[in-house]
């Protein structure tokens, strides 16, 4: 007889953390962006010059390596999330309960 289906405490934890992800991608992905923007280059208004130019590239690659690293990171949740059962034995559940509260085994 197959052991009953009870919902994975870690189905629940990555689900959750998924909708934390998907509610914060935008504010983080732009976190950089209106700095960016108003840098203009180094070109813009709120700082001209050779430093503001180096200072302006560096900044904009910033924003863009945030933007890669936030939106890696909510794929990776994704695809944790869709490959965990959302029901498991009860051992299962057991096991999980123990590695989300930092007890291994």
């Amino acid at each position: 007889m197959a052991d009953k289906k009870v919902p994975s405490p870690m189905w629940q934890a990555l689900s959750d953390l998924h909708t934390e992800v998907q509610k914060d991608l935008a504010t983080v992905n732009g976190s950089l962006k209106d700095a960016d923007k108003r840098m203009a280059g180094g070109k813009g208004d709120v700082w001209v010059g050779a430093t503001a130019r180096a200072w302006a590239s560096d900044l904009a690659g910033a924003a863009n390596d945030v933007t890669t690293q936030a939106n890696g990171f909510a794929e990776y949740v994704s695809r944790e999330l869709a490959a965990h059962p959302k029901e498991v034995t009860q051992a299962e559940a057991d096991s999980e309960r123990r590695v989300l509260a930092g007890r291994m085994g």
